[in-house]
């Protein structure tokens, strides 16, 4: 993975993409962080016909979208505040072949006080656009960190 050393130091910011990629969920996937740092996120999935099917025989959305997310995670996360997503909307475009690495890269395209936008393109080996989706992440205070479970508006 390639970090940069701009905003974060580079071991928070490595730090926060391996624990992104040590996550059950990412494992279970075989999600991956190729490059991060401070507002943007590459992330891969290699597309198994074991895990990423779906019931017509080709890639599952829910696998295009996982990568994508996980970009979200960590860029959404890179800018030093805990983030966490609360919409997203994605347009599929085409469908990858199975057994073929798919990247998603997110990039903030705005930061607020207490939201984010991004704008995240997902695209096959060739550089195809295969999805693009636009993500709002809201950034969590320190007394919202702890109260997990719970609304954060009221």
């Amino acid at each position: 993975m390639t970090v940069h050393r701009t905003g974060n130091s580079p071991s928070d910011v490595e730090k926060l993409a391996n624990d992104s990629d040590s996550s059950s969920f990412a494992q279970l996937l075989g999600l991956k962080t190729i490059e991060a740092h401070r507002g943007y996120a590459l992330s891969s999935l290699r597309l198994s016909e074991k895990k990423h099917v779906n019931f017509h025989g080709g890639t599952h959305g829910a696998a295009i979208f996982a990568v994508a997310d996980h970009a979200c995670g960590v860029c959404g996360n890179s800018l030093g505040r805990k983030a966490v997503l609360v919409n997203s909307s994605m347009n599929y475009i085409a469908n990858p072949v199975l057994g073929s690495t798919v990247e998603a890269e997110a990039r903030m395209i705005h930061e607020g006080n207490k939201a984010g936008t991004m704008l995240v393109n997902v695209k096959d080996s060739d550089g195809k656009l295969l999805a693009h989706c636009q993500a709002t992440v809201y950034f969590l205070s320190g007394s919202e960190n702890n109260k997990k479970g719970e609304l954060l508006h009221k």
